[in-house]
């Protein structure tokens, strides 16, 4: 199987009618760069960090540029900042936050990962086999990819079926 979606599109299938979170204030793909500003504001129970970073500039942007697809995990590389601030140095409190928007979301903590990645820039580590079964059964992604604001999914599906929640 083989599904070529615009982002926006993908999105849609994704969130199932759902509203995004509130705290997500712009999502939008560009090439392979998929752009995130969050409301550093709308955030429940903040961290010590996150409150002092919100005080001085509330919304962070993110930018996710795609690089790899490989058994089912994808990489991104990051660019983190709130103003004219990189916060490269705040990845620890940023990976509380995306789990805590994964529960929300009635996702497993963990699928996506925060590291430094080897080109220097920190690398967002997704687990897109995990996500897609926590939804269906019988779905063994084999290719996934992010170009020209579109995404593309290669995966094979035998005996298919649609968790219930």
């Amino acid at each position: 199987m083989r599904l070529t979606m615009s982002f926006t599109e993908i999105l849609d299938l994704a969130l199932q009618g759902a509203p995004l979170p509130s705290v997500v204030g712009l999502l939008a793909c560009e090439g392979a760069t998929v752009r995130v500003d969050l409301d550093l504001h709308g955030i429940a129970a903040p961290s010590i960090a996150v409150r002092a970073l919100a005080a001085m500039t509330p919304v962070v942007h993110v930018a996710a540029t795609f690089q790899t697809f490989d058994a089912g995990v994808a990489e991104f590389d990051l660019t983190v900042r709130a103003g004219a601030m990189p916060v490269q140095r705040l990845l620890k409190h940023l990976t509380g936050l995306l789990n805590a928007g994964l529960r929300g979301a009635h996702l497993p903590a963990g699928l996506v990962v925060l590291e430094q990645g080897s080109r220097g820039l920190p690398l967002a580590v997704v687990d897109l086999q995990a996500a897609i079964a926590t939804q269906a059964d019988g779905v063994a992604l084999t290719g996934f990819t992010i170009a020209d604001g579109a995404v593309e999914v290669v995966g094979v599906v035998r005996g298919f079926a649609i968790r219930g929640h």
